[in-house]
């Protein structure tokens, strides 16, 4: 009798909590978050209290917070990526959302601070690129002029989709990245980690290049020499960032990561101008064969 009392207790009691209906994966809980796929179970409509809310979360909050991990990235970046690439990932923002905020930033710097302007200028030269051609040359002579200058304005036309698609440009750099650090990170590193282990460490580097771009653009406002000569140092930045995100990762000691750093970078360079070499060859042949062709 008593047992029957206490089951009929407890299903009055079960029947009496209040369930929730997850709106992103549908799941019936009880509690305060999904046990299938974490959602709040206040998951209500977007208000501008929410929004402000989240992006104040987003900059100051420890857990997975945005100053969190630049705070991190500044005083203990090889420390940090290992922390990341041994499961300590909760309390730093993930690299590419890092990435690609840090991008986004200089983004809009570069375009409201001026420094935008050297660059407006080139694509604007590259891009009226005059056909004049003298009239007592031959053809082939004329037809090699008109090919340079249509060339100029290619080229012009490449600046415009650089500056307009950096964050696109840039992350199709990436690849050349990876080649080259594990080309000359070593033999054992390479079995150690794997590629997209490799991605990590080198966007967070690449976190840090793009917030001293980002102050290179604020020092335009002051200084236009001192903002072209940080531009002039960005190779050795690079270096720098590598250096400071892989050296704990690799086990090196600092001299041999920064020289091994450096040749990384040095390869890096070499394959873009390859790539662009590549490229502009392409374009320039194009170019004469269809001049060849009119001609």
């Amino acid at each position: 009798m008593e047992n029957e009392i206490q089951t009929e207790i407890q299903t009055e009691v079960q029947t009496g909590i209040k369930t929730t209906k997850c709106l992103n994966c549908g799941t019936e809980f009880v509690g305060k978050f999904c046990p299938e796929c974490g959602q709040s179970a206040d998951s209500g409509r977007f208000t501008m209290k929410f929004i402000f809310e989240n992006l104040i979360a987003a900059f100051t909050s420890k857990d997975g917070g945005i100053w969190f991990t630049l705070k991190n990235m500044f005083t203990r970046p090889g420390a940090m990526v290992v922390d990341i690439l041994n499961g300590k990932r909760r309390s730093y923002f993930t690299p590419f959302p890092m990435l690609f905020f840090a991008l986004t930033v200089y983004i809009l710097l570069f375009s409201i601070t001026g420094s935008r302007s050297d660059i407006q200028a080139m694509e604007k030269e590259y891009l009226e690129a005059e056909e004049t051609v003298d009239s007592e040359l031959d053809g082939k002579a004329k037809t090699a002029v008109m090919g340079i200058n249509e060339f100029q304005r290619l080229v012009g036309q490449g600046f415009k989709f650089y500056n307009n698609h950096y964050t696109t440009v840039f992350m199709l750099t990436l690849p050349l990245f990876l080649f080259a650090t594990r080309a000359w990170y070593g033999k054992g590193n390479r079995k150690r980690y794997f590629r997209a282990e490799y991605l990590v460490a080198i966007a967070y580097s690449m976190v840090m290049v793009v917030l001293y771009r980002c102050i290179a653009s604020l020092v335009f406002l002051f200084s236009k020499s001192a903002a072209n000569t940080m531009g002039d140092l960005i190779p050795f930045v690079i270096v720098a960032a590598f250096t400071a995100c892989f050296w704990k990762m690799l086990g090196f000691g600092i001299g041999k990561t920064v020289w091994r750093s450096l040749l990384a970078v040095g390869l890096y360079y070499l394959l873009l101008m390859a790539v662009i070499g590549i490229i502009c060859g392409c374009l320039l042949l194009y170019i004469i064969l269809i001049r060849h062709r009119l001609g």
